[in-house]
């Protein structure tokens, strides 16, 4: 009897079930609507194939900043890393982009916003651990890359100035090398725009003097801001 149940178990396939995708029926990160507050909710964001379950907790009476926690779910859908950000000035959806050009999508949650510009938390997924970590912080309105893999961050300080900083990622995280403020004016109806070098934290790590820090992030798209 025992042997004739042990084969009919083997027929019926009785092996444990696998575990059910937690946000299956969860909405959309990008699909939210937020209203400038910190109101509680869940949502379902993937990252090359991996399925992210986005919280954002509801936030005691007397606390300021909201919180935002995203697990990482592993094949059989269980929880393989915790990311959490806390003091969040409002919240927003977070977003997938290969900040680093790896092919691997990478992690963006909002922290902030102003009129035009997004501070967001850069978590990079790491090939050799598998795992994503906190690089650092940017704020503009994209991120975007250069053709030497450095990360450039374009922010609108107003209708005619512009704010474009370059850095560059290491195992250590994000530095940034320069900053370059590029103004447009109105000259008969076309807009003339000049660039400056504003800051150069970093270029000494990249071998350039101020002068040619100025002509190389000045030259690169990212500075093209006023381009048609």
């Amino acid at each position: 009897m025992m042997r004739a149940l042990l084969a009919l178990c083997v027929l019926a396939a009785c092996t444990p079930s696998a575990a059910p995708d937690p946000t299956v029926e969860l909405p959309a990160c990008a699909d939210l609507v937020f209203a400038g507050d910190f109101t509680p909710n869940e949502c379902r964001l993937e990252a090359t194939g991996v399925a992210l379950h986005v919280r954002f907790a509801a936030v005691p009476a007397g606390v300021d900043g909201g919180t935002v926690s995203v697990d990482v779910l592993g094949p059989d859908f269980s929880v393989t890393q915790t990311i959490l950000e806390t003091d969040l000035s409002e919240y927003r959806a977070p977003g997938v982009q290969d900040v680093d050009g790896d092919g691997r999508g990478d992690i963006l949650i909002p922290r902030a916003t102003g009129n035009a510009n997004i501070a967001n938390a850069i978590w990079l997924f790491s090939g050799e651990s598998g795992a994503y970590r906190r690089v650092g912080e940017v704020s503009g309105v994209s991120i975007e890359r250069t053709a030497e893999g450095y990360v450039a961050v374009p922010a609108r300080g107003g209708a005619a100035l512009w704010n474009v900083a370059f850095y560059r990622l290491d195992g250590e995280g994000l530095h940034m090398l320069a900053s370059v403020n590029v103004e447009g004016e109105d000259v008969n109806g076309a807009i003339r725009s000049s660039c400056s070098l504003a800051d150069a934290p970093g270029i000494g790590a990249i071998d350039l003097d101020t002068r040619a820090a100025e002509a190389k992030f000045c030259a690169e798209p990212a500075a093209q801001v006023f381009a048609p």
